[in-house]
């Protein structure tokens, strides 16, 4: 069955030599699958996917050129962004791939190495996982004491975060804990540690990967 998605696409991008570019290196295969009703509906769920992704492209305020968009470099990460971008079914997490593509398309400010970290930590994090990353930043606005240690700090505002993420993400607000936990696998997330008192375990704060990786994926890096 031959696909017309690219043409699809640039339907709205007449005026955008990298989305008109970039939509023609798009995978199109969609394996051996035999249904025709099933092939439109995975064409459907793509072609929404990709417009999502070259919408929150286009809108950026980093501009790509045609001299970058030509590299070796960009082409990699266009095309491993692409790819975990299709594979996403918030439109939310999708914009932020594009956000972290266009952020990072410079190799002065992005090499590929740090660039594919970024792009495995991005990927792991599931939609409600960000979600409770970019709480618990919201959070972290909270006036802080000089004299204050990390845990102290956060024990001043952790009760109202585990109530505001357990309404946003729809969980029970014992289970906000270890749902953060889980978080630490990606290293965005630190487990606070050690024998402080009255401590019974499971708060924690954002890193420095967390940070970085915000900027990254920020509209504006």
């Amino acid at each position: 069955m031959h696909s017309d998605l690219p043409e699809k696409i640039l339907e709205g991008y007449q005026d955008s030599y990298f989305v008109r570019a970039l939509s023609q290196l798009i995978p199109l295969g969609l394996g051996g699958a035999a249904d025709t009703v099933l092939i439109g509906r995975l064409e459907t769920i793509r072609k929404k996917r990709t417009e999502t992704f070259f919408k929150a492209l286009a809108e950026g305020e980093v501009s790509l050129t045609k001299d970058v968009i030509e590299s070796d470099d960009f082409l990699h990460k266009f095309v491993t962004t692409t790819k975990a971008a299709l594979e996403t079914r918030h439109s939310e997490k999708i914009a932020l791939f594009a956000n972290l593509l266009a952020n990072g398309s410079d190799p002065e400010a992005c090499d590929v190495e740090e660039y594919e970290d970024l792009l495995k930590i991005l990927d792991e994090l599931s939609f409600r996982e960000l979600k409770a990353l970019s709480i618990l930043d919201r959070f972290s606005d909270h006036p802080r004491n000089r004299e204050d240690n990390d845990l102290q700090w956060v024990n001043t505002f952790w009760d109202a975060f585990e109530e505001a993420a357990a309404d946003e993400i729809g969980l029970p607000v014992e289970q906000v804990r270890d749902f953060m936990n889980r978080i630490a696998r990606t290293g965005c997330y630190e487990i606070f540690t050690g024998g402080f008192m009255d401590y019974t375990g499971g708060k924690g704060k954002l890193t420095l990967t967390y940070a970085h990786l915000k900027r990254f994926v920020s509209t504006r890096a």
